[in-house]
Formats: structure tokens, sequence, C-alpha cells
């Protein structure tokens, strides 16, 4: 048994939205270690394997881009009054409520080897639910003051199968052999897409 809990927080959001809790749990039962199965010649190793955890993401997030900013003007973007140039200043796009993305993971695994693990490998089973992603989208006209603005957008989910298979045709004392194969299926679901 694996549990962690984090408690992080940033600069990057309103004191609102600042801080994330972010939970996890992992449990392994290695099979082959039971009396029943301990002097099993052929079955060399066999784990379940089963995990939870919650994880944020905050990456790509201007710091204190949840604050209405002014910039100061660049030259050549001055404003003529009279026969002067005046530097200006221009508002930078904002989300004030812009909150943490979370991904809920589920994951089912099973370990398995043979002859002394001359033959092995792993299946997983995960599905993915993430929520508030975060995203660059076109700002509808007159919200913002710029044309695409970073936020959170909508929830995806996803789910997928991982198979690795892994063999040793060949182990001497001159010569060794590996061969790994492995697949991989995923399904992502776009749940909702909306600026909020």
């Amino acid at each position: 048994l694996t549990a962690t809990m984090r408690r992080d927080g940033t600069s990057r959001f309103s004191k609102n939205n600042r801080w994330g809790t972010f939970p996890s749990v992992a449990l392994g039962w290695r099979i082959t270690e039971e009396e029943f199965l301990k002097d099993n010649a052929v079955l060399s190793n066999l784990k379940l394997r089963a995990s939870y955890g919650i994880t944020g993401q905050q990456d790509g997030i201007g710091n204190y881009s949840y604050l209405p900013v002014y910039t100061y003007s660049q030259d050549g973007a001055e404003y003529l009054f009279g026969d002067t140039y005046y530097h200006t200043y221009r508002p930078e796009a904002y989300v004030s409520n812009r909150k943490w993305e979370t991904t809920t993971s589920w994951n089912f695994g099973l370990d398995f080897g043979f002859l002394d693990n001359r033959i092995s490998g792993s299946v997983d089973f995960y599905t993915r639910q993430t929520k508030d992603l975060l995203a660059t989208v076109a700002s509808p006209a007159g919200t913002n003051f710029d044309k695409t603005i970073l936020t959170n957008v909508g929830n995806v989910d996803s789910k997928g199968v991982e198979l690795t298979l892994n063999a040793t045709p060949i182990d001497t004392k001159d010569f060794t052999w590996d061969v790994s194969f492995n697949a991989t299926w995923l399904k992502n679901t776009v749940q909702n897409l909306s600026l909020i």
C-alpha cells in the first residue's frame, strides 16, 4: 500500500483558486509470494495492481495573468496629440477565475512472469477524467483584450489498455537475445468544450 497527499499552491491563480489538493493511493498484491504459489516452477511472478490518483496542472500560464494589468506601449505605438507623440497604457488579456486543470486516474494492472521471467509482461487498463481543461482558445469579440486567451474550456475523458510482452529466447554465457512487444489502445472523448 502506498498513499500520498499533495497540497499545492501557485500565484498563477487568484486567492480563491490558488490551492489544490491531490491525493493518490496504490495497492499491490504479489500473488507468487503466497504459500500456494511460492514453489511454483513455471510461474515466477504474478502481481495484481490498482491505483487511484488526482493530479493538477498549471503549466503554460503566465504569472499573475488573473489580474487586470496595463502595459506601457512600445515605440511606434504612441498616440499623436498636437505635435507630440505620447506613450499609452494598454490593457492585457486576463481571466480572473482560472483554476487548476485536474485529472482523476484509475489504473488496474497485472504483471506476470514465467520460467524464471524468461517470458514476462504486463496488462494495464486505465481511465482518466480531465476537468477544467486548460487551453488557449479564441476570445469572443468584445469580451477580453486579446483575440486568444488561456482558460479552462472543458472536460475530456479517456480510457485505454496497454499490453507489454518480453521474452529472452536465448540466454547463454556469451550471448543474450531479448525480444519485446507492446501495444496500446486509447479512446479520448470530449465531454464538453465551452468558455467558462
